[in-house]
């Protein structure tokens, strides 16, 4: 009762605290028997609670045991089924305590439960899975040993791809891969168990790498992601692909991923050449403090319609605006002063304002909607002021970013005919970039033509 009120809490605070969340083939998990779920690991908190709200099972969690801190932290955590893991290097004399963990973590298998575990065994916000440890398919087969290979277990990857791993309001991919059933491998492991729970490894790294949008090649970020900024919309139009559908801009990111990492090992010139043509390119937009997206040939200019319409959302709007600023300011500013305030890790950010936030914004809203209430005494008046709270605070996000996109775009243009000479420059190197861009997309795609034929 405690973890499916807790869920639904969580999900309904995931829900808002990201702008979409994008979940693709769940259905290939198991809805019953037992489960190992394994996935990469950006996003301290929030990774695991995603997972737990989209897999339709009742999760446990192994997690790094420097979390049970407390007689109240190590009570909530152990209500909600996490079992610590004892790092090596959080306390080298504690790792024989992980004898304990892998009892736990044999019995949940052994009554057919599921949990979740991060291979990687830390939380990095880095766009790169780091090295996957043995721990799932060590206690997948210990688990199938234990009741003498008398059922299957299913090791089920999942791949978590952010748009921003800090942003409030930012977009997440989750993915399902196919299931790696260990009973398949029985014989295998019987011979040689070094060897076939190294297999197993190799088959979750592999899997977590298709799943994610991650960077093989450290190098490659940088420019990946330049391109993610100048170039996939225009590559997501050229290939007909939709950029509002998830599942096409992963597959373009994917794509560019791919493509980057190939030249890096094949044309590693190439790149250096590119990146002094981005250097130079991105050099002007700051000195300009103009927006790629403004050069793009398929960016809408704006006409005196959209000058109108736009003036009468701001006035119709505003309103709107301030009642969503008195409503949610204060929740909203809390959690991100709280992040900042203690200095945390990227992996951290995000899981500190929305846990922060789920505190913050609940007592705010229960505070206002008590007042609320005493002031009004009317129970449809409080209900309907309860149910605005939330829209009208996405309402202010959405509003303030509208009129500064609207004001950005209006700069560029005050730019281009002060100084048109100059924007056409930039603009004239920008298609030299694409062009370059596009060249390159032809060359490792024949490449990879001819690597199939062959």
């Amino acid at each position: 009762m405690f973890y499916s009120i807790l869920k639904f809490i969580i999900s309904t605070s995931l829900r808002v605290f990201f702008r979409k969340i994008s979940v693709y083939d769940n259905d290939r998990s198991p809805d019953n028997g037992p489960v190992i779920f394994v996935c990469n690991h950006p996003n301290l908190v929030i990774d695991a609670w995603l997972v737990g709200m989209t897999c339709n099972r009742r999760l446990f969690f192994l997690a790094k045991s420097t979390i049970f801190k407390g007689k109240f932290a190590t009570w909530l955590l152990t209500n909600l089924g996490i079992i610590p893991v004892y790092r090596k290097q959080d306390n080298p004399e504690e790792t024989i305590k992980n004898e304990n963990t892998f009892i736990k973590a044999y019995k949940i298998l052994e009554n057919e439960g599921a949990f979740l575990i991060f291979p990687e065994g830390i939380s990095v916000a880095e766009r790169r899975l780091n090295k996957i440890k043995t721990g799932a398919a060590r206690i997948g087969f210990g688990a199938l040993k234990n009741i003498d290979w008398s059922q299957d277990i299913t090791i089920m990857p999942v791949g978590l791809s952010y748009s921003d791993v800090i942003k409030f309001k930012s977009d997440v991919v989750i993915k399902y891969g196919n299931p790696i059933r260990l009973n398949d491998y029985k014989n295998d492991y019987l011979k040689n168990e070094f060897d076939t729970v190294k297999s197993i490894t190799n088959k979750i790294e592999l899997a977590l790498r298709n799943l994610t949008t991650n960077v093989n090649i450290v190098e490659s970020e940088q420019v990946v992601s330049a391109l993610e900024s100048i170039y996939k919309k225009e590559l997501m139009l050229e290939l007909g692909l939709d950029a509002k559908n998830t599942s096409d801009e992963f597959t373009a990111t994917k794509g560019l991923v791919n493509g980057v990492e190939w030249y890096f090992q094949n044309k590693p010139d190439q790149v250096e050449r590119f990146k002094t043509m981005l250097a130079s390119y991105q050099q002007k937009l700051d000195l300009l403090q103009i927006k790629d997206e403004f050069l793009n040939p398929n960016t809408k200019s704006i006409t005196l319609i959209d000058r109108i319409l736009m003036y009468l959302y701001m006035i119709i709007g505003l309103p709107i605006y301030l009642y969503g600023i008195l409503t949610n300011f204060i929740p909203y500013k809390a959690p991100r002063w709280v992040a900042m305030k203690y200095n945390s890790a990227r992996s951290e950010i995000a899981s500190i304002k929305l846990v922060v936030g789920m505190a913050v914004f609940g007592t705010y809203y229960g505070l206002g909607i008590y007042i609320f209430h005493g002031l009004f005494n009317n129970t449809v008046y409080t209900i309907t002021y309860a149910l605005t709270l939330i829209p009208a605070g996405n309402f202010v996000l959405s509003y303030v970013r509208r009129i500064r996109r609207y004001r950005e775009h209006l700069k560029f243009l005050t730019m281009f005919y002060q100084k048109t000479q100059i924007v056409n420059q930039v603009k004239d190197e920008r298609k030299a970039l694409i062009s370059f861009l596009d060249q390159a997309r032809e060359t490792y795609m024949r490449s990879n033509s001819e690597e199939i034929q062959s």
